[in-house]
């Protein structure tokens, strides 16, 4: 789950007051320096999108509930989740699981309405990004764990596996371009704290 939220969002601004929004049949309001943000896409974020092949979650600030946030597998008498969501959540009545959005915030439902707010994943980061290849090849976390340990063997190896009929040069050329990001992610937070690859680069 962690994955649609980091990189964690590097634009300052405020979260108050809610702006109202809407897409299709989602009625309510988005954070204010969301809605002045030009990353902001169809209740979604684009802003690292050519890192990760995917819309991240808009950035609505801590929930203000205390707890700890590294991540667990959430689970019940019911369900046993695939997706793992920080730790106070797991017993918040707010934490809501959504048909589209999967698991959300129904946290000061009355401000923001049907746009649920994301978890808060409070002071926590993963150690590692989950990158992701354009479509149609396809991605695995151990082909993305080859190319944060360095180990092109191992990298083309899964590539192959999993993206049959692509030549060895090509997975060579996508391990390059993963390196090349993950270098540039270290390199922004040694300079930059915790803010990740910026999304204008």
């Amino acid at each position: 789950m962690h994955r649609l939220y980091f990189p964690a969002c590097p634009v300052e601004g405020p979260i108050d007051p809610p702006v109202p929004y809407g897409h299709m049949g989602t009625h309510g309001a988005i954070p204010k320096k969301c809605s002045e943000c030009n990353h902001c896409f169809e209740g979604g974020c684009t802003r690292f999108m050519d890192e990760v092949q995917r819309y991240m979650h808009l950035d609505f600030g801590p929930c203000g509930i205390d707890g700890p946030t590294d991540p667990v597998v959430y689970e019940d008498k019911f369900v046993v989740g695939k997706v793992e969501i920080p730790r106070k959540c797991v017993r918040c009545r707010f934490l809501f699981h959504d048909s589209i959005y999967g698991f959300t915030c129904r946290k000061d439902e009355e401000k923001w309405g049907g746009c649920y707010r994301g978890l808060d994943w409070g002071a926590w980061s993963p150690d590692r990004i989950y990158l992701e290849l354009p479509h149609p090849k396809l991605t695995t976390k151990a082909l993305v764990d080859a190319a944060h340990d360095e180990d092109l063997t191992g990298f083309i190896a899964e590539h192959r596996r999993i993206n049959p009929g692509l030549s060895i040069q090509e997975a060579k050329a996508d391990y390059a371009h993963f390196r090349d990001l993950i270098f540039r992610r270290k390199s922004d937070k040694n300079s930059n704290g915790e803010q990740g690859v910026d999304p204008n680069a």
